[in-house]
């Protein structure tokens, strides 16, 4: 997680990118030394793009990569995770989304016995290889950053199939642009599993709220559940939703 400085020179970035680490130096009142190590530090997290002299945000279609997004807020995606698996009865059938918190509810699940899960996500995929599930993999082109498949064939494959609970995995959930992802090919796999299952429960660490990316997922009442961390309970509750939202 970024430290409280960090978290400023982000906000800079926000407001003005790209800026350089001249510039960044006098916002900050610090060295250039010290920005120059809170810009490789941010980089290596997926949060900050360097570029010559500087850094930018990452723009709406640039996504970091899975082991960045994995080191981010990790007490905050098991507790999250934690939560969601106390919630699973035995013999459901349920849909687990790619993302790090998905793959921490997969961990969770290890505990449990009697379930039938379906994924496209090889990286959750490979977690449940240790478990006592009936495990589905969906098939598809496979899309090597995020590990997963995607495609017509995993879609066909989707809607032959119905589950009781689907857990979603966002890069953003915003007021006015609603719940966004970055890639296209996923979001068509996200949007046919929520129409495929009869709960849907949208799994959002803190750090997602007020964060729009490249392609919008669904509209916000086609999401039963918001799950997040006690550090988003304010900017939760400031979205426009009506559906029930689980503080952990």
């Amino acid at each position: 997680m970024p430290n409280s400085r960090q978290e400023q020179l982000i906000r800079c970035l926000g407001e003005k990118s790209p800026l350089s680490v001249e510039e960044l130096s006098v916002l900050l009142s610090v060295s250039e030394a010290t920005v120059r190590r809170d810009l490789v530090e941010l980089e290596d997290k997926g949060l900050i793009v360097r570029q010559r002299g500087g850094a930018s945000l990452p723009g709406l279609g640039v996504e970091p990569l899975f082991n960045q997004r994995q080191k981010l807020n990790r007490d905050w995606k098991r507790k999250i995770a934690q939560h969601a698996a106390e919630q699973i009865a035995e013999g459901e059938v349920i849909a687990l989304d790619v993302g790090t918190t998905t793959a921490e509810l997969a961990k969770e699940l290890l505990k449990k016995a009697n379930l039938t899960i379906f994924t496209y996500s090889l990286q959750v995929a490979s977690i449940l290889s240790r478990s006592r599930h009936k495990v589905y993999i969906v098939g598809g082109h496979f899309r090597m950053s995020e590990m997963s498949m995607v495609g017509s064939i995993a879609l066909s494959t989707i809607k032959q199939f119905n589950f009781d609970r689907f857990y979603l995995g966002l890069a953003g959930l915003s007021k006015f642009q609603g719940p966004t992802d970055f890639s296209l090919e996923e979001v068509e796999i996200k949007r046919a599993l929520i129409e495929r299952s009869k709960q849907v429960i949208a799994l959002a660490d803190p750090s997602k709220f007020g964060v729009s990316s490249l392609v919008k997922v669904c509209e916000f009442d086609e999401i039963d559940e918001i799950v997040t961390e006690e550090s988003g309970r304010k900017a939760a509750e400031e979205l426009e939703f009506a559906g029930k939202i689980t503080i952990v």
